[in-house]
């Protein structure tokens, strides 16, 4: 059985309607399992839903604006609705939320369409800016 393909939003995340050259990948359960177990270094999982116009300004931010900030990490996009397992089992309770993993485990969580100081802050925290 094959997934059948996002939604606009992240379809067009996933497809480059944007200028993107960071490393990024809309994530399922496994998949998502296989980026956290094999990533030592620090990379951003983003839990969004299609319906969410904070999610649409993130992602919208993370390909124009705050591409230069978030460049060094590897971004995960995980859909809730498709994949609510995930939501549930890293406390998921509002979108967007940011989860920064370093060596496997969640070291920060940030709910919201950060601002670009706020990407920058995160990023810091997975010492990178």
């Amino acid at each position: 059985m094959s997934i059948p393909e996002p939604r606009f939003m992240l379809a067009r995340f996933r497809h480059g309607k944007d200028t993107l050259d960071m490393p990024r990948q809309i994530l399922d359960g496994d998949t998502f399992d296989r980026q956290r177990e094999t990533h030592e270094a620090p990379w951003l999982a983003v839990f969004v839903s299609d319906w969410c116009q904070p999610c649409e300004t993130l992602l919208s931010r993370l390909s124009g604006s705050a591409h230069d900030i978030v460049r060094a990490l590897p971004l995960g996009v995980v859909d809730i609705e498709r994949e609510p397992a995930l939501a549930e089992r890293y406390g998921v309770k509002g979108t967007p939320t940011l989860v920064l993993f370093v060596d496997g485990e969640p070291r920060a969580t940030r709910v919201g369409a950060l601002s670009d100081d706020q990407l920058r802050q995160l990023c810091e925290e997975a010492g990178r800016s």
